[in-house]
């Protein structure tokens, strides 16, 4: 856890950094391949590009999107399109992958509920999603419905964001749950590196798929005592990962996370970690793709001061400009943050803290999380999620004000752009 022309706003353009004013002209959705040009992403057409956007969590134990017995697919994109947003991070799990090569099964709607939910209820829940996306059936599969997301993504100008969440399914993240780090009870690297493969591969039919992170926060494996962190066992399965993206799908971005829940990532930009490795991106064959992401739930820091001295020395350093405390500049992404949805909320010290350096530094972000609702997470069904965007009944905004107020003006200075509906 836890785009079509638009005209420009000039007060916002003057409440930026020089350099941003500099890179912004307009925010179209754009044409592929991404690559990166130092501490930007950009388009086939050399334009730099920012991610505005939200968490879609499909790593759960249905393995199924959330929010899809509330809202159709296309209903819930369009949610995410009305505040102004250009990307969804859409998460997934290996088992997902692992169901479909080693048990030649993709899970079809019509099981897949009733499994992981019981008979009653996942006959109910199958129930409601059919009757809100007409196109499915029981026979759908999983993977038809991330297609279905990705296809109504492309055709609304929202771009995909593949997140690998998690091995084995299931609510993220804790230090005993098996999915912390290389090796652990059930991440299976080898298993890992082919699940990567297989979803950059099946995503080339995704018209708006452009980045894809290969592992959401690395963190220490309690329950796996001889499980070892370490910065080199990072690079080597790091670079292992991207490369099975890179032969997969050469097109993509590739989002590299960090350590401690994706918090520092330090070591990967003045290479000072990597005991006996040389962390050198002009030697890899993605060099023009690394993205960096990192991640911020640090709500008990109320000095915006120190949060911003803190995230900087830890991860924003990387954006360069080239020091010797920086070896070498990045993009990155904040694709992680969020608090619950309540009017005190928006304007409490992380919030606004973020709401204001994000922009102000020109990073993406993606803020947890859209749905408000879990079909089932750590073995309560129905669970609501009160950092969701949108509200139990999965329809409605959780605090209005919150969006409104908060995170559009957020996305407007974000993008350089003004919302379609800046003042809904």
């Amino acid at each position: 856890m836890y785009s079509f022309p638009i005209v420009l706003i000039s007060t916002v353009l003057c409440a930026l950094p020089s350099y941003a004013v500099e890179i912004i002209t307009r925010q179209p959705f754009s044409t592929k391949p991404f690559s990166t040009d130092g501490r930007w992403m950009t388009n086939a057409d050399g334009v730099n590009l920012t991610y505005a956007g939200v968490n879609w969590p499909g790593h759960g134990e249905t393995m199924v999107p959330e929010g899809l017995d509330k809202m159709s697919v296309a209903d819930m994109v369009t949610k995410v399109k009305s505040t102004g947003m250009n990307a969804i991070r859409l998460t997934w799990a290996v088992q997902m992958v692992d169901d479909i090569l080693d048990k030649q099964s993709d899970g079809q709607l019509g099981t897949t509920f009733v499994a992981a939910l019981g008979e009653k209820n996942g006959t109910e829940v199958l129930n409601a999603v059919l009757d809100k996306n007409k196109s499915f059936t029981k026979e759908t599969t999983r993977l038809e419905v991330f297609d279905a997301i990705a296809l109504e993504c492309a055709r609304q100008g929202i771009y995909v964001h593949l997140d690998n969440h998690v091995s084995k399914a299931g609510w993220c993240c804790k230090k005993d749950d098996g999915n912390a780090w290389f090796g652990d009870e059930f991440f299976d690297t080898k298993k890992w590196e082919r699940a990567l493969g297989f979803m950059a591969d099946h995503g080339k039919t995704w018209p708006s798929f452009v980045s894809m992170a290969l592992r959401n926060e690395l963190r220490p494996a309690y329950g796996s005592p001889n499980v070892k962190v370490t910065w080199d066992t990072w690079y080597g399965n790091m670079t292992a990962g991207a490369e099975a993206v890179h032969k997969a799908n050469p097109d993509l971005l590739i989002f590299f996370s960090g350590l401690y829940y994706d918090t520092q990532l330090r070591p990967i930009f003045n290479d000072g970690g990597f005991r006996d490795i040389d962390f050198d991106p002009s030697k890899l064959a993605y060099k023009n793709k690394i993205v960096l992401e990192v991640h911020d739930y640090d709500l008990d820091e109320t000095n915006c001061t120190n949060k911003r001295a803190k995230l900087t020395q830890d991860s924003f350093a990387a954006l360069g400009p080239i020091s010797p405390d920086v070896k070498t500049v990045y993009p990155l992404v904040m694709s992680e943050w969020g608090f619950a949805q309540s009017p005190d909320q928006y304007s409490a010290p992380f919030a606004a803290c973020l709401g204001k350096f994000l922009p102000e530094q020109r990073v993406g972000w993606m803020i947890w999380v859209l749905i408000g609702s879990y079909y089932i997470r750590e073995g309560e069904q129905g669970k609501e999620e009160p950092w969701g965007l949108l509200d139990s009944s999965g329809t409605k905004w959780r605090c209005p004000e919150c969006i409104t107020e908060g995170i559009m003006p957020m996305i407007q200075n974000t993008l350089g752009v003004e919302s379609p509906v800046a003042t809904a």
